[in-house]
């Protein structure tokens, strides 16, 4: 598995990413769009957003060599992702969309919304991750 960031920066939280994290609109926000690989072939294109308050080394942090989570971990106080609301839904990807995941033919795309949060039930994580139709499988199990 390998990983190449595509941008990452700081800046303010818009009002509807504030609300479903859980800041103010306008506080810090760490953001950072990458593609994932696996056996050098192109899986995903994720973009995650993180409240900078949670974990203020995420904006120094080699995203290319560094793992996210294990980051989170490390923080004072560490971040540890317990829950997540996830969605997943199938459409046909974007032009943008297409070159950035090596599509050439009619591969839809799977999109999956994850929020996730930490250890306190607080929003840590709201990342929207856009998989090849023909390169993931999303499997669950259900529990009451």
């Amino acid at each position: 598995a390998r990983t190449r960031v595509l941008a990452s920066a700081v800046r303010p939280a818009r009002v509807q990413e504030a609300e479903e994290l859980r800041i103010a609109p306008g506080a810090p926000l760490f953001e950072m769009r990458r593609l994932r690989y696996l056996d050098d072939l192109v899986v995903v294109v994720e973009h995650n957003r993180l409240p900078l308050a949670l974990c203020p080394r995420l904006a120094d942090t080699d995203f290319g060599t560094a793992s996210l989570y294990a980051t989170l971990r490390t923080a004072t106080p560490g971040q540890f992702p317990r829950v997540a609301d996830y969605s997943v839904e199938a459409r046909q990807p974007t032009p943008e969309e297409r070159e950035l995941l090596e599509i050439t033919d009619v591969t839809p795309v799977l999109v999956a919304t994850q929020l996730a949060y930490n250890q306190d039930a607080r929003p840590l994580e709201l990342t929207v991750a856009i998989y090849r139709g023909d390169r993931y499988r999303f499997r669950a199990s259900i529990t009451d």
